[in-house]
């Protein structure tokens, strides 16, 4: 019986048509895992969305060099500019989910939701990793009277509306800081808005404001000259340029916000190769050349990996969502 099954041309038939399907099914499933761990096997494209000769351009191209070496294929640098950084955002987004097209973005991304009339929504992408952050700081006058955070806090919640704060703009990030500040103390302060980070520091440095949230970067140079005191730092951790500096959350304020820029993917690119490229990013992040150009050019420097990453995105945008409506901003 056995014997005549055997030789049963039909029963052969179905045999071979099975173990077709079985091979070719396991051919898929090793295949997959084969394809991505050769990657890169070509170069990879890295979407700046703003012009060449920019910050962001400039810490893109430096990143994407150390990258390449890293990698051993080219990171070709493509500037897409416009809308603020929508043309390139949504760029990034909408490209093949491959690993051989990745971008940098900045906090914009996530302000542009509440500032302009259209938005690319960061959930379409697959953060790899921050590389850099520049945090508010709370600065004031080198004389002024307050010598700790503490002091400043309690006088201006003692005296309403009496503490101004520079920032750099209406709806920009540091009059965000201030009034999201404002919001977790239960202080009102006075925003005064200038035409950028560094002229609300020389502001206060003239008296002409109390305080200002800007970065540490952008009072640095004063702050360096005796011109101005920071009192403390809105980061997750202590600035190392001012060690001795303390957080608002070493001081109990549950206050972090800043510029960032970060490394990211398309949506749904696969989890291996966001984790490769996390890896060649940390490298070069860690790399002692691009610690020094951060450091001459006044750039903050951080490391965050794609799911701190990710959980940074979410909370800016959970404070945002909190602050930014009641500031009586017009979308453009």
């Amino acid at each position: 019986m056995n014997k005549d099954r055997k030789s049963d041309p039909a029963a052969r038939r179905i045999r071979l048509f099975v173990f077709n399907v079985l091979a070719i099914g396991l051919l898929q499933v090793i295949g997959a895992p084969a394809a991505v761990a050769q990657y890169p096997e070509k170069e990879i494209t890295l979407i700046v969305p703003w012009a060449a000769g920019g910050g962001t351009d400039l810490v893109a191209r430096f990143i994407g060099n150390l990258m390449e070496k890293d990698l051993g294929k080219p990171v070709v640098v493509v500037n897409k500019p416009g809308g603020g950084g929508l043309v390139g955002f949504n760029q990034i987004a909408a490209a093949k989910p491959d690993g051989y097209t990745i971008g940098i973005n900045s906090t914009s991304q996530l302000l542009q939701k509440y500032s302009a009339s259209s938005y690319s929504d960061w959930r379409n992408l697959s953060p790899i990793a921050l590389v850099n952050l520049d945090p508010a700081a709370f600065t004031v006058k080198a004389d002024s009277p307050w010598k700790t955070i503490e002091e400043a806090l309690a006088f201006a919640k003692a005296n309403p509306m009496k503490v101004r704060i520079s920032n750099s703009g209406p709806g920009a990030i540091w009059h965000v800081s201030a009034a999201l500040l404002g919001s977790k103390t239960g202080i009102q302060f006075t925003h005064v808005p200038y035409g950028g980070g560094n002229p609300a520091a020389v502001a206060v440095a003239g008296g002409h404001v109390e305080a200002t949230t800007v970065s540490p970067a952008e009072v640095g140079t004063l702050a360096r000259g005796g011109k101005l005191r920071i009192l403390a730092i809105a980061s997750a951790k202590r600035d190392p340029l001012y060690p001795d500096v303390p957080t608002f959350k070493e001081r109990g304020i549950d206050f972090t916000m800043g510029v960032w820029r970060s490394m990211v993917a398309p949506k749904d690119t696969p989890k291996q190769i966001i984790v490769q490229l996390e890896k060649s990013v940390e490298k070069a992040v860690h790399d002692p050349s691009f610690k020094e150009y951060m450091e001459k050019n006044g750039f903050g420097q951080a490391f965050m990996g794609s799911a701190e990453t990710a959980a940074l995105y979410a909370q800016d945008e959970k404070d945002m969502e909190k602050i930014i409506p009641s500031l009586g901003l017009k979308k453009n």
